[in-house]
């Protein structure tokens, strides 16, 4: 029949490891077709791209599969349905069908005719397959055959697997008249047992790394050390392999050595993980920052291992951009001293020094360029330093020029790291008055707010850094200053008595000195100044 009577279905959607993904279950019916096939489907939430996997399974039309994704780099998953489980390996590299150690693909056979009842993944890569009649079967990740584990419970005792926080197994009982019991279940001891006359032996003796969260954060400029060991046998050739999936967005460094000492080699992998990109003078400022934002799926696993082996990788996930719980936390000064708010004498310079903080607390001063403004549009302060001062080669920006090229914004918006240019280049910016107040803080430079002497004042300022290099996160805080030390207005009536002393001396003074000139005037009255030469007459 012509392919117009195809008919496609979506059977299952799951998400993978990776949170932005959904791996698409398809089945592809035709109308002429006894079977049925499957196809497999990824869909990135991020970039809305669907990408056609390299697996194909051809199933009867009554078969039903469920899908189940497993704790890897890649978006490995098996599928399974009443008799088999499917594996899809190294991303849909490695498919084919689960097998026991005698060759049977069929567990039913080997559980008395049961059918799979769930199948269950843990962080570590073990994966257990529970038969209704609770027989249960175990593998690993990338292994491609299993082994039936000792029985445990009654056929027709319900249970579950369960798996805590930190991956301990629990088995869980069902009883009719509704309660459940937990119970421990040793699976790595169950699994030495089951292999212990078998050729199956770990090829090394310890797998260490320094991993100990699930999911890191990396802001602009920041980078990630790990480390990850591998000790085996001399002569194995056993090393350790760095897996990674998802975005591009991270400068990937290795280096590795190794030591051999009485037959065994120690083989130590270090890999650094780095945020380059550089911001400055990009006319796209946010459309390149989430083009380098994204997350990571890292997968650090031995080159070969077993089913015995206890520990077989180590997954996690580096998140490149804004960590929603990061913020300027605070602005640091003494509380002790200055109280609440910030309490200022207006003859000290004074420059706020802001700190990061995120989920673990504060972890550093903000030691790039940051500007603040008075949130009520309060100009009656400047700055110490000018453009000159602080080195610029051209004008910088300044609050002014900045409301001037962005009218239409708000003041919050009007100046950021999406605009910032520098002024010490010949390249950047253009000539002008470099005897204006340079308006950008930097903890490392001299530049403080000046106050005015002629009044106290209150100010409510918000902070932002610049630096378009330091971080994905729109960073702000507010705080308040209080000005103090202005000379307090002079009392009214000491006015009054010091002028009036000021007068009653002025006024003492001026009698005096009109009594003094007064004597000296009556003095000259009865005694002329110049007496009269008599002429003498001659005979």
């Amino acid at each position: 029949l012509p392919h117009i009577y195809d008919i496609l279905t979506i059977e299952n959607l799951e998400y993978t490891v990776h949170p932005l993904e959904l791996t698409v279950l398809l089945y592809h019916v035709c109308a002429a077709c006894v079977d049925k096939k499957v196809y497999i489907l990824i869909y990135n939430e991020q970039s809305s791209q669907w990408v056609t996997q390299d697996f194909e399974l051809e199933i009867s039309l009554d078969t039903f599969l469920v899908s189940r994704s497993l704790f890897s780099a890649m978006p490995d998953l098996v599928l399974w349905d009443k008799h088999r489980v499917y594996y899809c390996y190294q991303n849909f590299t490695l498919t084919g069908t689960i097998q026991t150690s005698t060759g049977e693909e069929n567990l039913s056979v080997l559980s008395s005719g049961s059918n799979i009842h769930d199948v269950y993944v843990d962080y570590y890569g073990n994966i257990i397959v529970k038969m209704e009649n609770n027989v249960m079967f175990y593998f690993k990740i990338n292994i491609r055959d299993a082994v039936k584990l000792h029985f445990w419970m009654s056929e027709t005792t319900k249970s579950l697997f369960f798996f805590s926080d930190s991956y301990h197994a629990y088995l869980v009982y069902v009883f009719d008249n509704g309660t459940v019991q937990p119970q421990d279940y040793p699976l790595n001891l169950e699994v030495q047992s089951v292999t212990y006359k078998s050729q199956d032996k770990c090829p090394y003796m310890a797998f260490h790394n320094n991993v100990f969260r699930v999911i890191y954060f990396l802001d602009k400029g920041e980078n990630l050390s790990i480390w990850s060991q591998i000790v085996y046998p001399e002569n194995t050739g056993l090393h350790t392999i760095v897996e990674t999936y998802g975005p591009k967005v991270l400068a990937i460094a290795q280096d590795s050595h190794y030591e051999i000492a009485l037959g065994y080699c120690t083989k130590t992998l270090s890999v650094t993980f780095t945020q380059i990109a550089q911001y400055e003078l990009k006319p796209d400022y946010f459309k390149q920052q989430q083009k380098d934002s994204g997350l990571l799926v890292v997968q650090l696993r031995p080159s070969e291992y077993s089913k015995t082996c206890p520990i077989a990788q180590k997954v996690f996930e580096i998140a490149v951009g804004c960590n929603s719980n990061k913020a300027i936390r605070k602005v640091r000064y003494d509380w002790g001293k200055y109280g609440c708010p910030l309490r200022v004498d207006f003859r000290e310079k004074f420059q706020p020094v802001i700190q990061v903080s995120d989920e673990n607390g504060v972890y550093g001063d903000v030691d790039v360029n940051f500007i603040v403004w008075e949130i009520h549009g309060r100009d009656d302060y400047t700055f110490n330093s000018t453009m000159k001062q602080s080195g610029c080669l051209n004008e910088a920006q300044t609050w002014k020029t900045m409301m001037e090229m962005n009218e239409n914004l708000p003041l919050d918006m009007v100046w950021g790291p999406e605009n910032y240019r520098p002024c010490f280049s010949y390249a950047i910016g253009k000539p002008g008055d470099l005897s204006q107040p340079y308006e950008i803080l930097n903890i490392s430079n001299k530049n403080h707010l000046v106050w005015p002497t002629d009044h106290v004042g209150m100010y409510v300022f918000r902070a932002k850094v610049l630096d378009p290099n330091f971080s994905f996160c729109n960073l702000t805080a507010i705080f308040a200053v209080e000005t103090i030390g202005v000379i307090p207005k002079p009392n009214v009536y000491l006015v009054a008595a010091f002028l009036f002393i000021l007068m009653l001396v002025f006024f003492t003074i001026l009698v005096l000195s009109y009594f003094h000139y007064q004597r000296i005037y009556r003095q000259y009255i009865y005694e002329p100044l110049h007496k009269p030469q008599n002429k003498q007459k001659k005979n």
